[in-house]
């Protein structure tokens, strides 16, 4: 395929909401697949993970855990959403490991999660430790399951009047869950052939997560990034990806393998690009050569920042023998690493600056002073702590100033780069994220708390040549 450079004013379409023929991140909110950066139930925190389907489609839906330090999956069910249907369901706490419970009744398979009266949750279901059971101890236990993100694809579009009719609520419960799951066994249709009856993704999802601490009072909501045109509407070819609850199908790697992005350093034009899988297509849209935040530490209001930083298509590429662009190192299961090394500079409010000697960073991961490790990773500021993340993903680093902002840059070694078909360069890591700031005035009299937290979204540098 050709080089496609579109003018600006297309470009706000292009990437809003329309159709591309290419993966894109919809700025708009809404798409076919959906990323939530981050889950923990650490240091007290639930996470309250919700999907909406704005569409007159009942759309059949991937929702998968997979945890922070190597993005193994760590629970996958299908999601069957009626018209309009909201789901939502919460992370906890469980003994060594995390959970996952709901009271909202939209049909799963298995069956087992769903609820099947309203407002009464249904039964809870434990994560897993099984993709990642033969890394090296300590990193082979539940615990790695108590934090991660979340991935959300859409399969496809449910065809079948009888499906359609199974999955819409009726005074708030679908009839037809146990038939839905039946189509998965046996001699059932979609056991047979997963897209049977299965019309291609459409769209019109969003998601956000919701970070609580019941016992500090805080509240910190997100949005989930969402990726449109994941399977591309406007492909004649294109065919549903509806797959068995029971697989790791489908994934980042079953998108479109063209990628479309913003250029901000180049006028704002659009550049697509095609490249030789769908997994180098995301990472493509989601390619930043610097990420950009506040922080603040506030003294008198004990302020504290973390940033979550992640790297959603990282296990694709760190997982063989050798590492592949645009990630360095490959994953060592027994010091549970794949390490990154980055740039730090940061500015105080008043532009003073400083770019902080490596050995400001600790603790120091293996082989790098200076580097991210994890797949999902927390950097805290000053051990502030905000999120209270494990040592499996917290990283910290000492700033001399109480407030201010900070940019970390990716580009560091030349293999960061993603060539395309074509020959365009995108250069730095493929990230998603944001920073949480929390604010700690204690307890008022009569026992009210006044703890505050809040989400700041990253802002992104991306550098692409596409001469």
């Amino acid at each position: 395929m050709k080089k496609n450079i579109i003018s600006a004013a297309v470009a706000a379409t292009l990437l809003g909401a329309s159709a591309a023929n290419a993966v894109f991140v919809n700025t708009e909110g809404h798409g076919q697949a959906l990323i939530y950066p981050y889950y923990t139930v650490e240091g007290g925190h639930d996470t309250y993970i919700n999907l909406v389907n704005t569409t007159n489609d009942t759309k059949a839906v991937k929702v998968r855990f997979v945890e922070a330090m190597n993005s193994q999956e760590v629970l996958d069910f299908n999601l069957y959403l009626s018209p309009q249907d909201h789901w939502s369901a919460v992370i906890f706490a469980d003994g060594s490991g995390a959970s996952i419970r709901t009271a909202d009744t939209s049909c799963t398979v298995p069956n087992g999660l769903a609820a099947t009266t309203e407002g009464v949750p249904g039964p809870v279901v434990e994560f897993r430790d099984l993709a990642y059971a033969a890394d090296s101890a300590p990193f082979n236990g539940l615990d790695r399951t108590r934090e991660g993100y979340v991935e959300i694809i859409e399969m496809g579009v449910l065809t079948d009047a009888g499906d359609v009719t199974a999955a819409t609520h009726v005074a708030g419960v679908p009839p037809g869950c146990a038939a839905l799951s039946a189509n998965w066994a046996g001699s059932g249709k979609w056991n047979a052939n997963g897209n049977t009856d299965i019309d291609v993704p459409t769209g019109g999802l969003y998601g956000y997560g919701v970070l609580i601490n019941v016992n500090e009072g805080t509240n910190a909501t997100y949005d989930a990034v969402a990726l449109d045109d994941f399977v591309s509407s406007l492909d004649t070819g294109a065919i549903p990806i509806h797959f068995a609850p029971n697989t790791v199908d489908p994934g980042m790697v079953d998108a479109t393998p063209i990628a479309q992005v913003l250029d901000s350093s180049a006028n704002l034009t659009v550049v697509q690009s095609s490249f030789g899988s769908g997994i180098d297509a995301v990472s493509a849209v989601l390619m930043h050569s610097a990420i950009m935040n506040d922080y603040v530490l506030e003294p008198s209001i004990a302020a504290g920042t973390d940033w979550v930083i992640t790297f959603p298509t990282k296990k694709n590429y760190v997982n063989g023998a050798t590492p592949v662009a645009p990630f360095t190192n490959v994953w060592d299961s027994d010091f549970g690493t794949a390490c990154e090394a980055m740039a730090i500079t940061y500015y105080d409010r008043e532009e003073r600056t400083i770019t902080p000697d490596p050995l400001d960073f600790s603790p120091a991961p293996v082989d790098e002073t200076f580097a991210l490790c994890r797949e999902a990773n927390v950097l805290t500021f000053n051990d502030s702590n905000v999120l209270a993340g494990s040592t499996r993903v917290n990283q910290n680093l000492d700033v001399d100033y109480n407030n201010g902002w900070l940019e970390l840059g990716f580009t560091g070694p030349a293999a960061r780069v993603l060539t395309s078909d074509e020959g365009h360069t995108y250069e730095g890591l493929p990230t998603v994220g944001f920073a949480v700031q929390k604010y700690v005035n204690g307890t008022l009299p009569g026992g009210v708390l006044s703890n505050y937290a809040g989400v700041v979204q990253h802002k992104n540098r991306r550098l692409v040549t596409a001469s």
